[in-house]
């Protein structure tokens, strides 16, 4: 009797399979496999992967997390100079460090188990309009027609951020333009000029930002202070070790399937997410429909428009979600047979006098970065540029579209440039190698900002995110969505965090937050005073 039901179940399906179209579809696919799951997680970068760990210690295999590439991170993302060594050391082509004030990372890096390094603070070079220097004001010579600084126990580019921050311009910020707009009203042409600058971030001057989001965030990353720390083994060891704990608690993870739709279900589930299986994972990877009653979808606005469903477009069409603006980046890491760069140095310090830092308006590779932590110094890299001026963005993706020659021979050139007859190092000249090895990485969407005259603050858009449509059992997590802590994976972490206590009933510290700047004359953290404090 039992035997001859499920033959009659089989037929049935079969014979409902070959009539099927659109939903009744969704498993028919011999090509095709279906999964059930309480929670279905899209994005298994930082935040989703943080949003899978901790529910999986209460609903284990019930909660699915669904990547599109082969392994976890998103724009956490670490490089060996082997690939076959697994000694090699990994250095990040997107996220690097932790700030000694983000305690989310502190915390969860002492529940994974993973060790920090605190490289001594040495010296940064800046170059702008043509003159090289070890302090900003030393530029200052560049640009005429200043504002007369009122202020004199700071250097000029921190007191025209007081200017902004913490002046009478600050209480109408709303009326503003764009950021470029309230900087050059309250700071001058002459300001904004010598603002831009002096930033290692390009972007941040010249897209279209909305100016009270911008300077709600900068109250808060003003705080982000001062020591930074690398972690052993790259910022990969918290995708690790996340996903080490996620498995081990039940959570089912499934890579290489790049969601195609976000839908609402017929029947017995409410959505349906459908993937399609990447071809390089082997011809009997299948596509996937994972069929589930709660959706978190971690993955940003720019990933977000190539998905297509109901939900996902209901999600695109929010006035919320087209607010959000995406900064694009390419980072380019080279790997050397020798640490060329140890000889370059601040010929007025005796000690903490090594070039770690390098940033130009007169070069495209904008800001080079020479890692100082033991770990990665070990392994001889740099990462030699690291660009958001879309000029120069473009410029280099075309450049290594023509082969790595072309490349790394431009590359030599702007080091060059750079290092040789500045006026300002010693010696006055070296000697660069050939690199070993050259990685180019572009990110379309390294981080995110409101744009220009948004209608709704960043602690809006935060808001929003836990329930971004009316009635659904759906939430969006992720730095994107998280713009107070914009270009921080401590962003990601923090949506996740307060989607897992608002909707999830979890009680898990750490995302109390401002919610509003400054006002005019209040006085920012005492941990730290000066703009070059900080990790941006």
């Amino acid at each position: 009797m039992r035997t001859r039901s499920r033959h009659w179940i089989w037929n049935t399906m079969a014979w409902v399979c070959a009539l099927a179209v659109g939903p009744l579809a969704a498993g028919c696919d011999s090509n095709e496999t279906t999964v059930d799951c309480e929670v279905a997680i899209i994005g298994g970068g930082p935040g989703g992967l943080h949003t899978a760990f901790r529910l999986g210690s209460t609903q284990g295999k019930n909660v699915c997390l669904i990547e599109k590439e082969s392994e976890l991170g998103g724009r956490i993302h670490d490089v060996p100079f082997d690939e076959k060594d697994p000694g090699s050391p990994r250095v990040g082509v997107g996220g690097r460090r932790v700030m000694e004030t983000q305690e989310v990372l502190f915390s969860l890096a002492t529940e994974l188990g993973i060790t920090m390094e605190k490289p001594a603070l040495v010296a940064d070079l800046i170059g702008a309009r043509g003159k090289y220097a070890f302090a900003k004001d030393d530029l200052r010579s560049q640009y005429q027609g200043l504002l007369t600084q009122q202020d004199l126990s700071v250097d000029y580019e921190t007191w025209l951020y007081d200017v902004l921050r913490k002046g009478p311009g600050r209480a109408g910020i709303g009326s503003a333009v764009d950021l470029r707009s309230y900087v050059r009203a309250n700071a001058g042409l002459s300001g904004y000029d010598f603002l831009r600058d002096m930033s290692r971030f390009r972007a941040d001057f010249e897209y279209p930002l909305d100016a009270r989001g911008y300077m709600d965030y900068l109250d808060e990353e003003w705080d982000v202070c001062c020591q930074a720390s690398y972690p052993i083994g790259g910022m990969s060891t918290f995708i690790q070790g996340m996903e080490k704990k996620a498995v081990e608690s039940g959570v089912r993870i499934f890579k290489s399937q790049a969601v195609t739709h976000i839908e609402r279900s017929g029947k017995g589930f409410r959505y349906r997410v459908r993937s399609q299986a990447d071809s390089a994972a082997g011809s009997t990877a299948k596509n996937l429909v994972v069929n589930a009653n709660r959706l978190v979808v971690a993955v940003s606005p720019y990933w977000l428009k190539q998905i297509e469903g109901d939900v996902a477009n209901d999600i695109k069409g929010k006035s919320e979600f087209q607010q959000i603006t995406s900064v694009r980046v390419v980072t380019i890491t080279q790997w050397w047979p020798e640490a060329w760069w140890q000889q370059i140095k601040d010929p007025s310090k005796t000690s903490d006098n090594n070039v770690w830092r390098a940033w130009t308006t007169d070069l495209c590779l904008n800001f080079m970065e020479i890692p100082q932590e033991p770990y990665a110094a070990a392994a001889k890299v740099t990462r030699t540029v690291y660009d958001d001026d879309i000029r120069c963005v473009q410029f280099w993706e075309e450049l290594a579209k023509q082969g790595m020659p072309k490349l790394e021979a431009e590359l030599q050139a702007q080091l060059n440039k750079l290092f040789n007859n500045n006026g300002a190092t010693m010696p006055a000249t070296v000697s660069i190698p050939k690199p070993l090895k050259t990685y180019v990485k572009v990110w379309p969407d390294a981080w995110h900002w409101l744009g220009a005259s948004a209608t709704l603050t960043n602690a809006d858009l935060a808001n929003w995110a836990v329930q971004p449509l009316s009635g659904e059992e759906v939430g969006l997590v992720g730095e994107a969505y998280y713009v107070n802590r914009s270009g921080w994976s401590d962003g990601a972490y923090k949506s996740s965090l307060r989607l897992l206590n608002e909707k999830y009933g979890l009680k898990l510290p750490g995302v109390a937050t401002r919610t509003q700047g400054l006002q005019a004359g209040a006085e920012p953290s005492p941990a730290r005073r000066l703009r070059s404090q900080g990790g941006h």
